[in-house]
């Protein structure tokens, strides 16, 4: 695109049909080659492929919307992590981007980069207000919408959606976890820097001022977790605000402690979910043995009230972090999209 009136150009974008519906920046051939240099990939390199309608994202394709989404090219390793992730056949990219569960891809950074480029983790950690975090999110909505063509009312079969939709990016505060980085968790090691993925559905706000010790702050958590709206066989995701995380260190709990806390406590009874329209009439299952989410009749039975269902089918379902302001009670609990089993979370290496 050549620009000679700005304005003229973000119209022509708009009219184009490339935006969010908020402005988008004109994505010159000069910015667009300067995104793809700041990245280790050739502009024709694939950075996925979408077999379901056979469409892929080179890395030429991914840059464009980076230049339009408001990146700074140091950005870009960063958004074409995210790309690759999202091509990895467990997140099952077609269902989460036209499922009527309105998922957005949220990203959560580790490792070194987060300070090298400014990726925040600290205050408003989820809202708006540090360029890195709501570019980086927004260049992988404009993606989903340009290049695999996840248009709302097209494609994109979302009942409601969430606001993440836009822009759903942070970094861990590393430092303030009583385990250490997440992504250590996974495999790699502290001084690489990766991103993770999920698809995630709105987070729900966990409030707990007066509970002093790492069971009763848990106890809130896993009736959060609970709760029939959101519940699945699905992941879970907590991010605890560092005045929780705090409280958890100075119990002595492990990561693997805190797991099966929550696992054990995040469940309902079969009942509870037949009553509460959680299990489906449908001549097929979840998959899982210890799950009961179709049945051929729904009604409950004698002794539903004795079978107990978690959230998860095990306790590393439950992924835990830390972020946000040092002051305050209010941690944060995203359940994955799906009324089943739903797709996993993916960690992905950001090259150096």
């Amino acid at each position: 695109m050549q620009v000679d009136d700005p304005w003229a150009a973000i119209e022509a974008c708009y009219d184009a049909g490339w935006t969010d519906g908020l402005p988008v920046v004109p994505p010159t051939r000069d910015l667009a080659d300067a995104m793809v240099a700041a990245g280790p990939w050739a502009a024709d390199d694939v950075l996925l492929h979408e077999p379901s309608r056979d469409l892929s994202v080179t890395a030429e394709m991914a840059a464009i919307n980076a230049v339009m989404a408001g990146c700074r090219p140091e950005y870009f390793p960063v958004v074409g992590a995210v790309v690759r992730a999202m091509g990895d056949p467990r997140f099952a990219l077609h269902a989460v981007i036209t499922s009527t569960g309105g998922a957005a891809v949220l990203i959560a950074v580790n490792g070194p980069i987060r300070d090298e480029l400014g990726i925040h983790y600290k205050e408003n950690l989820f809202g708006p207000g540090f360029r890195a975090n709501a570019t980086i999110g927004r260049t992988i909505r404009l993606i989903l919408r340009n290049c695999l063509d996840a248009i709302p009312g097209t494609l994109d079969k979302s009942t409601q959606g969430w606001a993440g939709k836009y822009s759903m990016c942070f970094g861990e505060d590393e430092a303030s976890s009583p385990w250490g980085p997440f992504h250590t968790s996974r495999g790699f090691d502290a001084s690489q820097s990766t991103v993770t993925i999920m698809a995630a559905e709105s987070g729900h706000n966990v409030l707990n001022h007066a509970s002093s010790d790492a069971e009763g702050l848990l106890a809130t958590f896993a009736d959060t977790m609970a709760a029939l709206g959101s519940f699945s066989a699905g992941r879970s995701l907590l991010v605890f605000a560092p005045e929780h995380a705090r409280k958890i260190s100075e119990s002595g709990w492990s990561r693997e402690q805190c797991q099966a806390f929550l696992y054990e406590h995040a469940a309902r009874s079969l009942a509870e979910l037949k009553q509460g329209g959680k299990v489906e009439a449908a001549g097929q299952t979840s998959g899982t043995d210890a799950h009961q989410w179709f049945a051929s009749d729904p009604t409950v039975d004698a002794g539903d009230d004795d079978i107990v269902v978690h959230r998860g089918i095990r306790p590393d379902d439950i992924h835990l972090m830390v972020g946000g302001g040092d002051a305050g009670g209010h941690s944060a609990f995203f359940p994955t999209w799906s009324r089943t089993r739903s797709v996993a979370l993916i960690t992905e290496e950001i090259p150096s």
